[in-house]
Order: C-alpha cells, then structure tokens, then sequence
C-alpha cells in the first residue's frame, strides 16, 4: 500500500497515527513504573510484532509485507538526479538532506520542550513522581504526554527507516531492534537530546567498523561461516557496553565529552 502519496501528507500522518496509538496505551503505562513499566513496554512489543504478522489483509504478513510511500515532496520527485550548477544532486543525496533537516526540527523541537515546563514537568516525574504529583504536577496528563510525543516522534523515524529499506515487513520491527534503541540511548547518553544523536550514530557506524574487522580477524566472518558473524558479535559489544555505561558512566558518551570539555576549559587548573 503505497497508496502514491506525497511525503507532505506521509510524514505528518506517520506522526498522528502513532501518537493516537500511544496515547491510547498510556492509561495502562501510567498505572506501573520502573522495572514494572520495562516489563510492560516488552509485552506490548511482543504482542505488536505477533499482531503485524498475522493481519495479513494489512500489514501483507511475514516476509511480505508493504510497500513504502514515494520520494515525492511537495510534488519533486526525489529519485531523480538533479544539478544546482556543478554539482549533482543524486537521489540517496536528496533523501539524505530531508532527514537530516527533519532531525534538525524534530531535535530542536525535543530541546525547547525538554527546557520549558513540560520538560521539567517530564524530568520530575522521572526522577520522583510522588514528589512530583505533590509539587502539583498531574501525573496521568505528563505521563500520556510523553508516551503520545514519543510515539510521535518514532512513527516519523519509522516512515524515514522504511523508506530507506524499501519495505515494510513485521519481522523488521522485532527485539533485537529494540536493543539498538536501548544501546543508543544508554551509550549516547539518558536523557540529553544530544546525546542520543551520538548514540545512533555509535550504534550505526559500529558494525561497517565490525565489518572491516572481519579481515583481520581470523575468527570473525560477515556470515555464519566462522566462530562469530557480525551480528553476534554487534550484539556482544552493545550488551557489555550498555552494562559499562550505566555502571560507570550513566551519561554516556555525552557525559565523557562533558568531562573533556570542561577538563580542556579548566586546564591547567583542576577545577
């Protein structure tokens, strides 16, 4: 279901149908926190990749799924090549310049929420809800609000990443990419939008690393042919990461960039 629509129309419907969704689920997450609200949001994974598997009449079912909407914006065919004077505009060019300007407004967007009253309302309730809900916060409202823009702002991500792949199949969506979001926000840093663009690119750039290692290790294949492919061994390096990450450094690599910089402002004094 390409349905041919413009990503004028596409982008922002990927973030209104998401956001419906998660303000819907947000009456069950507000009831739990913690460990309890991990459990949860495991479970409705596992129950929403069962679901796109077996609705075939929408989601085309296991190994097939559905197509993804055109590169058309505001009318512009972005899978043609373009030239603006000497230089060639080609169509990976084009898609890459959209989602780096639909970062820029989305993560400018986080910044400017996370540093007004609903950011502080966000940081509050996650530091201590009861202190919180006693300070005057409503916790149902804060805790929907963050579940519905959150939803919002991964159902944009979804449509960029399905275009990118060129399809849209149930088995895309499943744990192990889960744990990729879980390794960038821990290894990037919680709670700092910077850091979590610092993460995806670590967790992004890690395995065409991993891959030119597998020259010069002997052991390492891009297959299954040797004693570990790259996918074992990408999932090795962000468990250990993310348990070295919140045991030594909660903040992640934004928090070793801080005590760089600030150790770089400060010298040569220690403080």
């Amino acid at each position: 279901w390409g349905l041919g629509l413009d990503l004028a129309i596409v982008l922002p419907a990927a973030a209104l149908v998401p956001a419906v969704i998660g303000a819907l689920v947000a009456p069950l997450a507000t009831r739990v926190r913690g460990l309890y609200l991990a459990v949860l949001t495991l479970g409705l994974l596992i129950l929403g990749e069962h679901l796109f598997k077996i609705m075939v009449p929408i989601t085309g079912g296991q190994g097939v799924g559905r197509g993804v909407a055109g590169r058309t914006l505001f009318g512009v065919d972005m899978t043609a090549t373009y030239a603006i004077g000497p230089i060639l505009l080609k169509p990976e060019t084009s898609f890459y310049l959209l989602t780096l300007v639909i970062l820029v407004v989305l993560g400018v967007t986080a910044r400017n929420l996370a540093r007004g009253r609903v950011g502080r309302s966000f940081a509050a309730v996650r530091d201590r809800d009861i202190a919180a809900e006693v300070m005057g916060v409503n916790l149902l409202r804060t805790k929907t609000l963050a579940f519905t823009l959150s939803s919002a702002f991964a159902g944009v991500a979804g449509a960029l990443f399905s275009m990118l792949v060129g399809r849209i199949a149930p088995e895309q969506w499943n744990l192990f990419l889960s744990i990729d979001f879980l390794a960038v926000v821990v290894i990037g840093g919680i709670a700092t939008i910077s850091g979590t663009i610092i993460g995806a690119c670590f967790v992004v750039l890690m395995p065409r690393l991993l891959e030119e290692l597998t020259v010069a290790i002997p052991w390492l294949s891009g297959s299954s042919g040797g004693f570990l492919n790259i996918f074992q061994l990408q999932t090795i390096v962000f468990g250990v990461l993310i348990i070295v990450f919140i045991t030594v450094e909660p903040r992640g690599l934004y928090g070793l960039w801080i005590r760089v910089r600030n150790y770089f402002k400060a010298w040569p004094f220690s403080y």
